[in-house]
């Protein structure tokens, strides 16, 4: 049944292919459904990944939009001729005329396209099909564009906005001018304040802007309540059928004068028995000018507020209404608004510690790397607390009154000396602090113990063992020169074996010497060199002298290079004295150059000519020179040809160069 519903398909899939073939001359390869393979097509591919893409999603009605397919199989496009059905619902297909809401249209280059519109606004959907596989896409066609803001004809929001009242708090008794600040304030504007009795009172306004109303408050009637919280309404646009409020919750507080003070919260609650810790009291009703006791005696006030007091506590003793006895332990601590003579007591009492006091550290030193655990005796400790050892931060690890134990932290910038400063505890709850004996960081001095050998060559691997050494920190010189260190070992006895290899780079003394050749050189002699290593953190260093002898590298006798003759020109074609006077008085002249550029002294034994042809009289001056390394000689070559035509010959240069003993090169010139 399956294969001939397929085929039943294909049959009349393929006829309407053929139909839209005559029409738009295409040739269709094969139906979107259905087996087999039509003469002359392509069989669609099973599973083959099918796109759509289409130039606009919202466009404007009875405008054209092109939905493109793309047809892939395992990445690559399909073969050309591959039909895809194309439906639409919500529009038509404009490629036939008339237009048409089902098409089939085949691939080029795995891809096909088809051309939609509508002439009504509203969804249209097309979906393609290749084989098994269908995919959609919407295309929503309007009557006027898209509104997108900034533009004039998208709708504006008018919706009013409030974001603060200035000042949030006043009298109960109204009339004073506050301002409401927000956005869309559009005339006519009315401002009511909602009071919580059911019916909001409509405000008078003064002023109005879009973006600010000020207005006057209304009194209000709270009793015996110590203030009362209003709602703000702003209502716009009042009687337009678009009328739109917005509504401030809490922004004003209606405030009695009178008023009942509130203690919510101490802090701290604890301080010393001398006094003057400094607490903050938290509540409500505070009214200036007020009073506050602890226990009997009061405490200075720095600073009122509705909602805090800031005062300092007195001493310990004067809290007992004798003015004796115990002082330490808790305290009542009460307010009084002098003015209305309202008052409270606090829920939390003050407790009086006794004054801290630093009785011992110990121990009273420890490394700069910190780490050291310091214990810490007195009185009046009371946690949490900071602990300042050697003018260092530390870290607490255990506290009680008694006593206070910290660890050390690292000194960040260690010279080489020891340094130090008091050690100091501070109460963080209520800033009580003491201080006592002074903590030293020591700063360990390094020593150079030993060098292992002791003789070595350039280039080499010595032991150096270093008394307090740091780890990763140390520099090694030898002589004066950098060395790498390649290794650390840490002894349990505070020393330390640094692999170090020895520099190359030294300056050695020489002496002189004499080769198998019996040719005068130079050797090198052994080195005697320090050894200092240097703390990089600390900048301490130290020195062995003279702890390691270097040898050379090469111990032979260093000879100089044998001597070189090097002529200038360096390949003439020949001396040319150019047109000389035959038989004449006058006679041409040309110069070479020899220069050693040897090591040793160049010897021209000798410098020969060889007349040419035309019995050209021909001289070289000087005939033999010595030339100290690096040196040069000028040699002129004077001519004098007995008759008119041209003359040539050889000049040879005999000397102790041992590559070249014998140099010839030719002169030239025209008699005329």
């Amino acid at each position: 049944m399956i294969k001939i519903k397929e085929r039943k398909s294909w049959i009349a899939l393929l006829a309407l292919l053929l139909l839209f073939a005559a029409c738009k001359g295409e040739s269709p390869t094969a139906p979107p459904a259905g087996g087999g393979t039509p003469p002359g097509g392509t069989t669609p591919p099973a599973g083959a990944s099918l796109a759509l893409a289409a130039s606009n999603t919202s466009p404007l009605i009875d405008s054209t939009v092109v939905i493109t397919a793309t047809v892939t199989e395992n990445g690559q496009p399909v073969a050309n001729g591959t039909a895809i059905e194309f439906v639409v619902t919500g529009g038509t297909f404009t490629d036939v005329t008339p237009a048409v809401t089902a098409l089939i249209r085949t691939t080029t280059a795995g891809v096909a396209t088809v051309n939609l519109t509508s002439s009504t606004p509203g969804l249209a959907r097309v979906t393609a099909t290749v084989n098994n596989v269908t995919r959609s896409i919407d295309v929503t066609f309007r009557t006027t564009p898209p509104c997108v803001p900034p533009d004039p004809r998208c709708p504006q929001v008018t919706t009013p906005t409030i974001s603060s009242v200035v000042p949030p708090v006043g009298k109960p008794t109204g009339g004073e001018t506050v301002r409401i600040n927000g956005t869309n304030f559009i005339e006519p504007v009315k401002v009511l304040f909602d009071i919580g009795t059911g019916i909001p009172v409509e405000v008078i306004k003064t002023n109005v802007t879009s973006t600010t109303i000020d207005v006057i408050t209304p009194a209000v009637n709270i009793g015996a309540a110590q203030q009362l919280i209003a709602d703000i309404i702003v209502i716009t646009k009042v009687g337009a059928t678009n009328e739109e409020r917005a509504v401030g919750n809490d922004l004003f507080t209606f405030r009695n004068d009178v008023l009942t003070p509130v203690i919510h919260s101490l802090s701290p609650t604890s301080g010393p028995i001398n006094g003057g810790t400094r607490v903050t009291i938290s509540g409500t009703g505070f009214q200036a000018p007020v009073q506050v006791f602890f226990g009997s005696a009061e405490a200075h006030v720095v600073n009122t507020q509705f909602t805090q007091i800031l005062v300092e506590a007195p001493d310990g003793r004067s809290t007992n209404p004798n003015g004796s006895g115990s002082v330490l332990g808790p305290v009542d601590v009460r307010v009084v608004n002098i003015n209305s003579n309202t008052r409270t007591t606090s829920p939390e009492q003050f407790r009086y510690v006794a004054k801290m006091q630093i009785t011992a550290v110990g121990p009273t030193e420890g490394s700069f790397t910190g780490g050291t655990r310091v214990r810490i005796d007195g009185v009046g400790f009371d946690a949490p607390v900071a602990v300042t050892i050697g003018g260092v931060v530390a870290t607490p690890v255990s506290v009680n009154g008694t006593e206070v134990v910290a660890i050390t932290s690292a000194l960040r910038n260690p010279a080489c000396g020891d340094s130090g400063g008091p050690v100091s505890v501070t109460n963080i709850e209520n800033g009580d602090s003491a201080s006592g004996p002074t903590f030293t960081f020591t700063v360990p001095k390094p020593i150079v113990l030993s060098v292992n050998p002791t003789t070595v060559t350039a280039g080499g691997s010595v032991t150096v063992k270093v008394l307090n050494a740091q780890a990763g920190v140390g520099r090694i010189t030898i002589g004066g020169k950098t060395a790498v260190i390649t290794g650390e070992i840490f002894n349990g006895d505070g020393t330390a074996d640094l692999a170090v290899t020895v520099p190359t780079n030294f300056t050695f003394a020489t002496e002189p010497c004499v080769d198998i050749n019996g040719i005068a050189g130079v050797r090198r002699l052994p080195l005697t060199v320090s050894i200092t290593y240097t703390n990089l953190v600390t900048t301490c260093a130290a020195t062995l002298p003279d702890g390691l002898d270097v040898n050379p590298t090469d111990t032979s006798c260093v000879v100089p290079p044998p001597p070189n003759a090097v002529i200038t020109p360096t390949t003439p074609p020949c001396v040319s004295m150019g047109n000389v006077v035959a038989a004449g008085t006058a006679t041409g002249s040309a110069i070479f150059t020899i220069t050693n550029t040897g090591g040793r002294p160049l010897i021209i034994s000798s410098v020969n000519v060889f007349a040419s042809s035309n019995t050209t009289t021909v001289t070289v001056a000087p005939t033999s020179a010595t030339l100290a390394p690096q040196a040069s000689q000028t040699f002129t070559v004077t001519a004098d040809p007995a008759a008119v035509g041209p003359f040539s010959g050889t000049i040879r240069v005999n000397s102790n160069d041992p590559d070249t003993p014998t140099i010839d090169f030719c002169f030239d010139g025209n008699g005329t």
